[in-house]
């Protein structure tokens, strides 16, 4: 679901910016994973987040009543700086 060619990568895929998904399993047993998405800038972050709310919200819901996620928390935000870029801090 969450890897490269799983239905998670081909949503974020609709947007522009978009750069891959990174799949880490924090602990087997307790079935906690971590799921790193990149993005070439805060602001195509920003855009697909304001373009596609609905969408990811029934996304969201989908995996909810599908059982594949319990809770998410989002544990930080971080931007690899270059000069020139856009960047904006992220809301908590």
């Amino acid at each position: 679901m969450f890897d490269s060619s799983g239905i998670w990568s081909e949503f974020l895929r609709l947007a522009a910016g978009y750069l891959g998904t990174r799949v880490r399993c924090e602990s087997e047993a307790e079935r906690q994973y971590r799921v790193l998405d990149f993005w070439s800038s805060h602001r195509w972050f920003e855009r697909f987040r304001e373009r596609y709310a609905a969408e990811y919200e029934w996304f969201h819901q989908r995996m909810v009543a599908d059982g594949l996620v319990e809770r998410q928390k989002v544990v930080g935000t971080y931007y690899e700086s270059s000069e020139g870029d856009d960047l904006v801090p992220a809301e908590s």
